[in-house]
């Protein structure tokens, strides 16, 4: 058994097929196939049923899959996968540090410090506040470098504690000259012809807006992307999209703008704290309470 094939275990269960998991790792199907093969005939149980629409999991499968999920986080943190000046920034700030797993998004600084003063105004703390992917905030949070970090839709995991403490409306983000951009409100079947990004390291993380809408019957292609060179490259050369919170600050640029669903498929995306499990941090207790109390209110400021 090796960390490689639990990976394309993740890959094939967040994506739903063997293509869709070379898609994710940048292999090919054939790498995929052999290496679940390999691990099967090692385990000596089955862990996929493959058909005409893809890849289903076995009940053996479906048990073991917060273990290799576990198993991944780990490695993520031995591994250093956090490396990035947001990240490396919290290390010498006193007061509230949190991380913001989402992919880098136009104006996200600004977005940012305005949040900072201003739940900093509220809690009456200093408040440090990034934006990481996934395994990176864990990583932060596992050697106590953070006091929490916040994900868009729901996180599992044995060792941490999620407090939902709100939800948001999603929206598409693609440049004003895509085809869709002058219809102001979209479906999900209007979105199909469209690719859309998968973000490795935020979209295998967690119960992400693309997972969620994917599981609501979104057809487009799902291309992976590690870079936000690779992101602009797939919105601006092959008229994709990105897909995000509704709010449109997080869209501030003169060459790009949000879609937002129309009442058939708008869908509340849940916002979630995550601690480690039994260690929450007096700066963070005060926090979680303000957000669970003022959420609406919080997002009304960083919409203005």
């Amino acid at each position: 058994m090796n960390i490689q094939q639990l990976r394309y275990v993740r890959a094939v269960l967040c994506t739903g097929s063997f293509s869709g998991a070379a898609r994710v790792e940048q292999v090919s199907v054939q790498a995929v196939s052999k290496g679940l093969g390999e691990l099967e005939a090692e385990l000596g149980q089955t862990l996929f049923i493959r058909g005409s629409k893809g890849a289903a999991p076995t009940p053996f499968c479906q048990g073991i899959k917060p273990l290799i999920q576990g198993a991944l986080d780990r490695v993520a943190c031995i591994e250093g996968f956090a490396k990035s000046c947001d990240v490396a920034a919290f290390e010498s700030r006193p007061g509230l540090k949190v991380l913001i797993a989402v992919p880098h998004f136009n104006n996200w600084q600004g977005v940012c410090t305005g949040l900072e003063q201003f739940l900093g105004r509220q809690l009456g703390m200093k408040v440090s506040l990034g934006i990481s992917v996934g395994n990176a905030a864990l990583s932060q949070l596992y050697d106590d470098n953070i006091d929490a970090f916040i994900t868009v839709g729901s996180y599992e995991n044995p060792a941490c504690d999620s407090v939902t403490v709100g939800a948001l409306p999603a929206g598409v983000f693609c440049p004003k000259s895509h085809p869709l951009y002058g219809k102001g409100s979209v479906t999900i079947a209007d979105l199909a012809p469209y690719p859309t990004g998968y973000v490795i390291g935020l979209d295998d993380f967690n119960e992400t807006i693309v997972n969620i809408y994917r599981k609501h019957g979104m057809k487009s292609a799902i291309v992976p992307v590690a870079t936000g060179e690779e992101y602009e490259r797939l919105l601006s050369e092959e008229n994709g999209f990105a897909m995000g919170v509704g709010i449109e600050a997080f869209s501030s640029s003169p060459e790009w703008g949000m879609l937002r669903f129309k009442a058939s498929d708008a869908l509340a995306i849940p916002v979630c704290a995550i601690t480690l499990k039994d260690h929450k941090t007096e700066c963070y207790r005060a926090f979680e309470r303000f957000m669970l109390e003022e959420f609406s209110h919080l997002m009304g400021v960083v919409g203005s």
